[in-house]
């Protein structure tokens, strides 16, 4: 699972729908899962 890009700052101009959208968590590609075990330390 990772968060989507884009919730960090500037949230009073996007529209509530966004945001919600935004906080969904989404699932990791199967071609990022190396590369994320390796930042975690894993």
């Amino acid at each position: 699972m990772r968060e989507r890009a884009g919730k960090r700052h500037l949230l009073e101009h996007k529209s509530s729908r966004v945001t919600r959208r935004l906080s969904k968590d989404q699932v990791l590609a199967p071609a990022d899962v190396k590369q994320a075990k390796k930042l975690l330390g894993k």
